[in-house]
C-alpha cells in the first residue's frame, strides 16, 4: 500500500506540474504535452481535471498515511511481545533458582521395598546415606512403587520403528 500510495503521489503530482506548465489561457485551451495535442478542454473541464488530480493526490497521501499508521500499530505490538517475553524468561529464571534452592536444603529420601512372605508390599521411607548390604540400589528418578514395568516386544538393540 505504500509503493501504490507513492507511485499515486508522485503521478497527480507531475500530471498537475504539466497541467500548469503547459496552460496557455483562454476560454478553450488545447492541452499540448511532450509535443502532441491531447485534447481541448474547457475552464469547467480543466477544473474537473485539477479536482481529480487531488483526489488521486489525497489518496496516495492517505495511502502512505495508512501504511505508516500500521507499520507503527505493528512494530508497537512487536516490542509489547518481546517485553512479555522478557518478563516470562525473567519469572522463569527466578522460579528455576528458587526451586534449585528449595531441592539443595531439602534432605532426599530414598524408598526400599520390603516384600514380606505373603506377596505383599510395604513402603519404608529412609534417608539417602543409609545402605543395607545387599538391597538393591534405588535411581533416584526410578518409577513409583507398585508400577508394573512395561512388557513389549522389542528385544533389546532393536528400534520401536522397525
Amino acid at each position: 500500500m505504500l509503493i501504490l500510495g507513492l507511485l499515486l503521489l508522485v503521478v497527480s503530482g507531475a500530471a498537475g506540474v504539466l497541467l500548469i506548465a503547459y496552460n496557455q489561457g483562454g476560454a478553450e485551451q488545447t492541452v499540448t504535452m511532450f509535443g502532441q495535442d491531447w485534447t481541448s478542454a474547457t475552464m469547467m473541464q480543466a477544473f474537473i481535471a485539477g479536482l481529480v488530480v487531488a483526489a488521486v493526490f489525497l489518496l496516495g497521501v492517505w495511502m502512505i498515511m495508512s501504511a505508516s499508521r500500521r507499520a507503527r500499530v505493528n512494530r508497537a505490538r512487536y516490542h509489547e511481545v518481546r517485553k512479555e517475553a522478557r518478563e516470562a524468561a525473567r519469572e522463569r529464571d527466578k522460579l528455576a533458582k528458587q526451586l534449585a534452592t528449595e531441592e539443595d536444603r531439602r534432605e532426599p529420601v530414598t524408598e526400599t521395598m520390603v516384600t514380606p512372605a505373603n506377596g505383599t508390599t510395604v513402603h519404608q521411607a529412609e534417608p539417602a546415606g543409609a545402605t543395607h548390604p545387599g538391597a538393591p540400589v534405588t535411581p533416584r528418578h526410578a518409577a513409583p512403587a507398585g508400577q508394573q514395568p512395561v512388557i513389549t516386544n522389542i528385544k533389546p538393540g532393536d528400534s520401536p520403528t522397525k
